[in-house]
């Protein structure tokens, strides 16, 4: 690693990365996370790698990637470009699973750290990029903030994919279900299901010559929706219990929504918010 990228930090951010992606969860929980990540990140693809390229990824000459978590979405960035990519996460345990996801990307380095304070210094990158991680940050003006601080003049700095529950849109309704996914779990993990919106504020904010735009612009079928939520559904369950749905309420739920889906006449939407930002 070439140390002149790095800046000196006080001792006490040195130490203080925080786990946030597997505090609290059991082996069993973090590896049930690790495969909705890896779904996740193969389903928004034909969202993010678009805009990699559209951000000059392939030939940047360095990448920052804030808040890798596992690995999967950096992996995509890796393959696209020759340049180096940095990749970034607060948590040590992700950071281990993305050693194993990355193995065979010779251009990634991996590193811990705090996306609210970024260890690098000024003006290095000439993209610097999160996904899904703003929704998840306690501060995410300040994320942004950094983010376009570590990053070139005339650089550009690209939040891929931040997702709005407030502008959800499902039908048949389910006046119980549908609140809890379009935002009250978000709320319950300490997210924030509205931060689709703000991201022009943010970027504007921190200095940046601002684009927005929404990367998922086409409706997936029944059979896609039928597909994920198969593939999902203990997800899915998990979060309608945690609610104080009983199993025979989820099972009636599950029952309705199984047969729209096989009727063909389902309708999932939500907006998956994108932001480009310039630097002057």
């Amino acid at each position: 690693m070439r140390r002149g990228l790095f800046r000196e930090m006080p001792s006490k951010e040195k130490k203080g990365t925080r786990n946030h992606w597997s505090h609290g969860r059991s082996k069993e929980e973090f590896n049930d996370f690790l495969k909705k990540l890896e779904l996740q990140a193969i389903e928004t693809a034909e969202e993010r790698i678009p805009l990699y390229l559209n951000v000059g990824v392939k030939d940047a000459g360095l990448i920052l990637d804030v808040g890798c978590g596992s690995g999967m979405v950096t992996r995509d960035i890796a393959g696209l470009t020759k340049g180096q990519v940095f990749a970034m996460d607060g948590s040590r345990e992700m950071i281990e699973v993305a050693e194993v996801v990355l193995k065979e990307h010779e251009n990634v380095k991996l590193i811990v750290g705090d996306a609210h304070s970024i260890p690098f210094c000024s003006n290095i990158f000439d993209v610097t990029t999160c996904n899904l991680l703003l929704m998840w940050s306690r501060d995410p003006q300040r994320v942004v903030k950094e983010m376009a601080r570590v990053t070139k003049k005339g650089g550009v700095v690209l939040a891929s994919l931040e997702p709005d529950y407030g502008g959800k849109l499902h039908w048949p309704e389910n006046h119980r279900v549908d609140p809890i996914f379009a935002g009250e779990a978000i709320k319950k993990r300490g997210g924030d299901p509205h931060i689709g919106r703000k991201l022009r504020m943010f970027f504007v904010r921190a200095g940046l010559e601002t684009e927005i735009g929404i990367g998922n612009s086409r409706i997936w079928s029944c059979e896609e929706d039928k597909a994920y939520y198969l593939h999902s559904r203990d997800y899915y369950v998990k979060v309608l219990k945690e609610a104080g749905l009983s199993d025979e309420e989820i099972d009636q739920w599950e029952y309705e929504y199984l047969n729209s889906l096989d009727e063909g006449i389902e309708l999932n939407f939500f907006p998956q918010f994108y932001a480009i930002g310039r630097k002057p």
